[in-house]
């Protein structure tokens, strides 16, 4: 059945994972002399090291007592070559792998040694005909850096300017400029609420004045929103919404205040928690509850901030919603740097040989995750996010994949075709697929000539040796990497499809068949500052590196190519295999889905996605539209795990869908 049999015994299992936050912190330290930039450094990041894993192993019962060192001394090499790549990709000095950082710096430099040392060739070729590269650059969009900003306000002869940092930020929500105007007061900035309810006061003008906009919407006396039920914020408390409908009537800047005596702790940050993306065209700024207050009263009648809530909130009959507050100015400057950010993909290569030089298999993992939390954490930013099995583990994979197949090529007899292997650590997946998505589109050999992508994404934390494996794309692929199942000393549980949001999707969007490998069953620790080192099972993930070395020693070698499914690829339309249970509309301004209904006991019911929420990702993607929303439901079969990137009134949510299938 196979040009090639590869016999592997399995070798006991032996008790690594108890003893890792040793071993752990060992070679952290080790890794200090490359790449800590102080001594300073260095203990602040190896006691940090410490403190992650002692707790992580303290929760995890003793089976055994054995010294470290008989253990170490007793492992699998394989699995202690593993652990090496695993601690360092997923230690603090990585700062969680996020693009453009310093500690992503760091990773990519490592995997490109490690390919380096085991004589895989670079595999980028730069346009000006340099030397060949190990790093593919791609553009990641760009970042902008407040180089000033100011708010100073006049009534008649007095001045109040207010503190940048403290009082207010610049936020990036809106646009750099400079803006002068009289101040407006347009209560909570919501166009259209429930029973006919509204912000705005008929005939009253936005334009070219500065809109003081309060955070929230309409509460009661409790501070609690009087429009969800008891439950959060609705919709409509979003910024998306209410910028949208502040900015359409033309003002020269935007003012959102922490909104006085609202019960959310978000009222002592100047955070918007919105991930940047730009909703307005005019300089838009948070301003705190205590600088709102000055600004008010320094050119009111004497109201104070809570009045103007209260008339926002419930306005008297005699009152109007929005109003300008009289003789005021404000002045506001906000100038930024606008930088390119550009991320890379680590590629090596290791060439085949005779009538089958010219077909390509690629090997890869994504390199990148979550830095510090800012975007797509399941518990907020500020905690560093180490990434150990997402995916330190699958880079750790790809790496020593690289060495083994490196020596098997140099052990075969020189007569054997075999076709070419390029290993690639992906940069920016957690952000949209980005690398794997830029590579599928301009590979460094013809699409056409690749016969294989293998993908690890999550390869550390599997339970009772259980591992997820996705076939698709090709006829006889899923039967073909079956044979291997059962001697890799895994419970194999096959998806069909070939859904999941990882890299394996972008090439299997351009007709490549794919392998993909993961964890079958999820845990609560992923993308959490809790996804640490102490927690990964090395000899499993070693167990999943045996089983794609064996897969991909075998198709390097395999006389005929897999025949893609269809002529069309696999984006032609499929059968609708799940139900998900919601209903959505896209937005004005194509930045995502909104949920218009929700299935009780439905898919997004059970995941907590509620009624008002926006989904601006699904499956990593962007959702401009229904059709983009379809067709990846198209891709999936019951029991799929989705995650779903919602804005709830002010807050971005990761949530997690398990999907119900149809039948």
């Amino acid at each position: 059945m196979h040009s090639t049999t590869v016999a592997t015994a399995v070798a006991p299992r032996r008790p690594i994972a108890q003893f890792s936050f040793v071993w752990s912190m060992a070679s952290a330290v080790a890794c200090a002399a490359i790449v800590a930039t102080s001594p300073a450094r260095a203990q602040e990041t190896a006691s940090a090291v410490a403190e992650s894993a002692a707790a992580a192993v303290s929760a995890a019962p003793s089976t055994e007592s054995r010294k470290l060192h008989e253990v170490i001394a007793a492992a699998d090499p394989l699995v202690q070559e593993f652990n090496e790549h695993l601690t360092i990709l997923a230690s603090p000095w990585m700062e969680g792998r996020l693009p453009g950082t310093r500690g992503m710096e760091r990773a990519m430099q490592y995997m490109e040694d490690q390919f380096a040392r085991t004589g895989l060739e670079p595999g980028f070729q730069p346009s000006d005909g340099g030397p060949k590269t190990y790093r593919q650059p791609f553009p990641l969009g760009s970042s902008r850096e407040v180089k000033l900003e100011s708010i100073t306000m006049r009534c008649g002869d007095a001045e109040t300017a207010l503190a940048a940092g403290t009082d207010f930020k610049f936020s990036s929500l809106g646009s750099a400029g400079n803006a002068s105007g009289q101040l407006a007061f347009v209560g909570y900035g919501i166009e259209d609420g429930p029973d006919g309810f509204t912000s705005f006061a008929e005939g009253h003008s936005l334009e070219g004045k500065i809109a003081l906009v309060l955070r929230f919407e309409p509460m009661d006396e409790n501070g609690k929103s009087r429009w969800s039920g008891g439950d959060g914020w609705s919709g409509r408390a979003g910024f998306q919404g209410k910028l949208s409908a502040v900015a359409r009537r033309k003002p020269s800047a935007i003012l959102v205040v922490n909104t006085p005596g609202a019960d959310d702790p978000r009222i002592t940050s100047l955070g918007t928690g919105s991930g940047g993306r730009a909703i307005a065209d005019v300089p838009v700024f948070m301003v705190s509850t205590e600088a709102g207050e000055r600004l008010v009263k320094a050119c009111g009648d004497g109201r104070s901030l809570m009045d103007l809530r209260r008339i926002a909130d419930e306005p008297p009959a005699d009152s109007p919603r929005s109003f300008d507050l009289a003789d005021s100015r404000v002045d506001i400057a906000v100038e930024v740097e606008e930088r390119s950010v550009i991320a890379e993909n680590i590629i090596g290569v290791l060439p085949g040989r005779g009538a089958l030089a010219k077909e390509v298999i690629v090997i890869g993992g994504h390199l990148d995750h979550l830095g510090m939390g800012d975007f797509g954490s399941r518990e907020g930013p500020g905690k560093l996010h180490p990434g150990a099995d997402d995916n330190a583990s699958g880079s750790a994979g790809v790496i020593l994949l690289g060495d083994l197949l490196k020596k098997d090529y140099e052990r075969l007899d020189p007569a054997t075709p075999l076709r070419t292997i390029v290993f690639i650590g992906f940069s920016a997946e957690e952000s949209g697929l980005n690398g794997s998505r830029y590579y599928a589109q301009n590979p460094i050999y013809p699409i056409r000539d690749t016969v294989l992508m293998m993908n690890f994404d999550m390869i550390g934390r599997i339970l009772n040796n259980r591992l997820s494996v996705t076939a698709a794309g090709a006829k006889g692929l899923e039967e073909w990497a079956q044979g291997f199942y059962p001697a890799s000393g895994l419970t194999v549980v096959p998806r069909g499809g070939g859904g999941g949001g990882s890299d394996h999707a972008s090439f299997l969007a351009v007709g490549v068949p794919i392998l993909f490998a993961i964890i079958a069953d999820f845990h609560d620790d992923y993308h959490t500052s809790r996804d640490v080192t102490g927690l990964i099972d090395r000899e499993a993930s070693v167990l999943a590196v045996r089983l794609w070395h064996q897969l991909a020693l075998d198709m390097a070698q395999r006389a005929e190519r897999f025949e893609p499914e269809s002529a069309g690829g696999p984006m032609r339309p499929q059968p609708m295999r799940v139900r998900v249970g919601l209903r959505t509309r896209a937005a004005d301004d194509g930045s995502g889905l909104e949920v218009v209904d929700v299935t009780s006991g439905g898919s997004a019911d059970k995941a907590g996605i509620k009624q008002g929420d926006k989904i601006v990702k699904w499956n990593k993607k962007d959702m401009p539209d229904r059709n983009a929303f379809v067709e990846d439901l198209r891709t999936h079969e019951g029991g799929a795990v989705v995650q779903a990137v919602v804005l709830r009134g002010e807050e971005e949510l990761t949530i997690y869908v398990t999907l119900d299938g149809t039948n």
